[in-house]
């Protein structure tokens, strides 16, 4: 159990992830690198931001993001690729819907990150 995010974690043998759906829904208005298993609000009402996905993903490791402000639209969210494909294109993916919510899979290194929802 871990008690400064108050939550149940495993050991995937890389990192602790939440268990039962993910790590626990948190909020940033930064550019920021995520792990294996986060769920984020992303505020881009300041300006454009950019979340890196995991370097080491795992095959079905999830991250779900969702646009707090409703400004994915005039302040992009750039989903960074981190070395590993999305949607099998080495590229990263730019989210420019207003109020997006996503969630990204990870199929293996041959499709990479692969939508979930959208």
């Amino acid at each position: 159990y871990n008690s400064s995010l108050v939550t149940w974690e495993g050991y995937n043998g890389t990192q602790w992830t939440g268990l039962g759906g993910g790590n626990p829904w948190a909020s940033t208005s930064s550019s920021i690198t995520v792990a294996a298993n986060d769920r984020y609000f992303v505020d881009t009402s300041g300006a454009a931001k950019t979340i890196t996905l995991p370097a080491s993903p795992q095959a079905g490791d999830q991250v779900r993001f969702v646009d707090l402000a409703g400004t994915f639209d005039t302040n992009n969210l750039t989903i960074g690729r981190n070395s590993e494909k999305i949607m099998g294109a080495a590229e990263d993916l730019v989210i420019t819907q207003e109020n997006a919510g996503i969630g990204l899979v990870y199929s293996g290194s041959t499709y990479g990150w692969r939508l979930i929802e959208n």
